[in-house]
């Protein structure tokens, strides 16, 4: 396994904190909102209030925060959302499926899916709501492997490890042949950054630092270029930019 450094809390390309099995999980295996404060199991249960996903260490100024209504995350899929779910077929995996907002709309849809997420507040919230979710990370190993029909990447969750192409590798490998990703991108089109980032509620309570990526559409169809997935779609919805990529072994 090669590693190669990247000094803490600078802003780089995505591939800074691969490896050559996966992403590092720096500093303490930091996951996505937890330790610190822990703002994101706070604000769940309430479904109420706003986070700021920052980078910890200053980004180029073209390069803002990123805020999180967390009424919009705890209600339910909105109706653009269920027009792409339609779009897909199943079964569906959720890659961070938060409190399980997309498993409910899905199994409206009548689509079997499956969420996973490394937060024990979020899953509790999912299956609470008649989802079906497991508690880890989508690089441990996930039932019905080379199985699903789908798999979705929605509200910045693209960013999950700090590298991109990584995680599309791996998304990949769960999909049957054909299977589809869908996958949610960042404004500009080039945007393509990865960092230590921290997760903090209005009231400035943060996480521990956590490494993510965030990207463009441009940018994201590159890297799922080289994790063998083709972009057959991108669609604007609310004026929020998806891609639909596919699975072709």
């Amino acid at each position: 396994m090669s590693i190669q450094a990247v000094p803490r809390g600078s802003g780089t390309r995505a591939d800074a904190f691969a490896t050559d099995t996966g992403p590092v999980a720096l500093f303490g295996q930091a996951l996505f909102g937890q330790g610190g404060h822990e703002p994101y199991a706070r604000s769940l249960p309430l479904g109420l209030g706003r986070l700021t996903l920052r980078p910890e260490s200053a980004l180029p100024e073209s390069i803002g925060p990123v805020h999180f209504n967390m009424l919009g995350w705890s209600g339910p899929a909105t109706a653009g959302e269920r027009e792409l779910l339609r779009t897909l077929r199943g079964p569906v995996l959720d890659v961070g499926c938060g409190p399980g907002r997309m498993l409910e709309a899905a199994r409206e849809l009548g689509l079997a899916s499956l969420g996973v997420d490394s937060s024990p507040a979020a899953v509790r919230l999912a299956t609470d709501r008649g989802g079906v979710a497991i508690l880890g990370s989508i690089f441990d190993p996930v039932p019905h492997e080379r199985g699903w029909g789908s798999a979705l990447l929605l509200d910045g969750n693209i960013g999950i490890g700090g590298n991109i192409r990584v995680l599309l590798e791996r998304v990949a490998s769960l999909l049957a042949p054909g299977g589809q990703v869908l996958a949610e991108a960042e404004a500009p089109d080039f945007l393509d950054v990865a960092s230590l980032a921290v997760l903090e509620d209005s009231d400035g309570r943060a996480s521990a630092a956590f490494p993510w990526a965030r990207a463009g559409s441009k940018a994201l169809a590159f890297h799922a270029a080289r994790a063998g997935l083709d972009t057959v779609a991108t669609r604007t919805v609310q004026d929020r930019v998806f891609l639909t990529l596919e699975w072709r072994p």
